[in-house]
């Protein structure tokens, strides 16, 4: 019997902008209707990441330490928080937003821009882990300032880096990690404290003006938000409406979330 397949991967995004390789998902779904979620944990990544950035997957007991977790005819928790269901009256606007003209949940979450604000977690097209290979951890980046990022990029995604200096593989990749991210992380509260300090006494001398903020009319700002929430806009088009970027539409929301 013919089937479709839809593959993707679950990232994280941190608060330095490191993307993490979380699981594996799959969907797949049979002429008779049937269909099945797979998801393929990543455990190497998931083992180093602490309670505060990492709360699980939702619907899943990733204690049990399965290689896959199946779902036959039923969707998930983690998919159905994200994605609208069959019955939802503005279905077919949301569909010919990103492309689509059959509700594929896991496609959807794959192609949309909405955000998901319970946790930290999105989906993207699949991945292969990389291996990279090279006579000196040095010649991964011209700067030596950027080599501890550049070794946290790798650990964090999930891929591997062979030099005569290092190897970083699953076996090692938690240790690694403990060991360079403190490391990062004090040097960039480091580097953002001089920052500020900067900022300031430029303010003492009269000759910091700083970026002007964006001014918004709070209750447009309010209509297009819940529009956005209720998913009758996407995030481009309230963008659109508000006129600023997407990226700012998004800190604006957060900000207004932290409030309440």
């Amino acid at each position: 019997m013919k089937s479709i397949l839809t593959s993707g991967l679950i990232r994280l995004n941190d608060n330095y902008r490191f993307n993490y390789r979380i699981a594996s998902i799959e969907y797949e779904e049979w002429e008779n209707g049937q269909f099945e979620y797979r998801f393929y944990p990543f455990y190497p990544v998931i083992d180093m990441l602490p309670p505060s950035l990492f709360q699980g997957i939702q619907g899943l007991d990733l204690s049990l330490r399965r290689p896959c977790y199946p779902r036959k005819n039923i969707v998930p928790v983690f998919i159905s928080e994200r994605t609208p269901g069959e019955n939802r009256e503005d279905l077919y606007a949301l569909l010919e937003e990103v492309g689509m003209d059959t509700l594929n949940r896991l496609e959807w979450l794959i192609r949309t821009d909405t955000v998901y604000f319970g946790d930290r977690l999105y989906v993207t097209r699949p991945k292969e882990i990389i291996t990279t290979t090279a006579s000196s951890m040095f010649d991964l980046v011209k700067r030596s300032d950027s080599l501890i990022r550049k070794l946290l990029e790798i650990i964090c995604l999930g891929d591997c880096l062979h030099t005569k200096e290092i190897d970083i593989t699953d076996k090692n990749r938690a240790d690694y990690y403990r060991l360079l991210m403190p490391m990062y992380a004090d040097s960039f509260m480091r580097k953002k404290k001089a920052r500020i300090e900067g900022i300031n006494k430029a303010k003492e001398r009269g000759v910091y003006k700083g970026r002007a903020s964006i001014v918004l009319d709070p209750l447009k700002f309010y209509e297009v938000s819940q529009a956005y929430l209720n998913r009758d806009l996407s995030a481009a088009a309230a963008s659109a409406k508000l006129g600023i970027s997407t990226s700012t539409f998004f800190r604006r929301l957060r900000s207004n979330r932290d409030k309440n």
